[in-house]
């Protein structure tokens, strides 16, 4: 088993050379943007309930949502042209799933 996860990180760290991406760096951005997040679709409902601006949350919002994408895209090399369109594929989504858990929490 420990053969198997050894050849499993060592492929991993391959790729990243080959595509110029830190396979641990993604993993963090990618889970530790989750918190931040989660705490400004808090904050943009919190705001539009008040009454207030909701323009810097969800703009907060959709910086932490994409930032691990966004660094795969300025940072990667000699990527596929599929691995942008899973990319793209996986913002358009999560976007439509955020605004719709938005418009939810709103209502």
């Amino acid at each position: 088993m420990m053969d198997l996860l050894q050849d499993l990180w060592n492929y991993v760290q391959e790729l990243g050379i080959k595509h110029n991406v830190n396979p641990v760096l993604f993993a963090i951005l990618y889970f530790g943007t989750i918190p931040p997040y989660l705490g400004s679709m808090i904050w943009a409902i919190r705001n539009f309930k008040k009454g207030k601006g909701i323009a810097l949350p969800v703009l907060s919002t959709a910086f932490f949502f994409i930032l691990p994408a966004l660094y795969v895209i300025l940072f990667g090399k000699n990527m596929a042209w599929w691995a942008y369109a899973v990319i793209a594929f996986i913002v358009f989504y999560g976007s439509y799933s955020g605004y719709s858990k938005f418009k939810k929490q709103v209502e």
